[in-house]
């Protein structure tokens, strides 16, 4: 997982908390089309294993560094794959701005919520946010951390090992 990886290295190479988080999402798909990416309340209520919510997003969130500022920092590698998501739950997609990545502010998600997805149970009451997290989903994510902290770490040391031979070929 993007999120996961990316968190430990980014706080292994910045000395900032960096922290895999996950919950839901409004996924603009361009031309006015939406998709809500959030696990429901029955998968939410019955999941034991991360694996086991098939509707989730995940990105890495960066405690805020100046402590004037308490915003976090939201950094998503996985903008790349939003058009693969949109057709896979079978809605067009038109954006232009394809980005490989999105390290923005929390602001940037306070924006307002769509008239047509104003009836989302999870958006019900929520007049602003694009982006939030759930609790149940974290636990679980946590869960799948500790369940293969292994993997992630060598994950993470090849991510480093190869960060580490492009600085070498620059320097050649």
């Amino acid at each position: 997982m993007y999120a996961i990886v990316g968190a430990q290295v980014l706080t292994m190479l910045t000395g900032t908390q960096c922290t895999a988080v996950c919950g839901g999402q409004i996924m603009d798909c361009g031309s006015d089309q939406y998709v809500v990416i959030s696990p429901n309340r029955k998968e939410l209520r019955s999941a034991r294993k991360l694996s086991e919510i098939s509707n989730y997003h995940c990105w890495i969130q960066v405690s805020p560094v100046d402590k004037g500022d308490t915003s976090p920092v939201i950094i998503d590698f996985t903008l790349r794959h939003d058009s693969y998501c949109a057709k896979l739950l079978k809605k067009p997609f038109n954006r232009c701005d394809l980005l490989p990545f999105l390290w923005e502010g929390m602001s940037y998600f306070d924006k307002p919520i769509p008239q047509e997805l104003r009836h989302h149970p999870h958006l019900k009451d929520r007049e602003y946010g694009w982006l939030w997290r759930n609790a149940h989903c974290e636990k679980l994510l946590q869960q799948y951390i500790a369940d293969n902290r292994a993997h992630f770490s060598l994950l993470s040391s090849l991510v480093l090992d190869t960060f580490a031979n492009r600085i070498e070929r620059l320097n050649s």
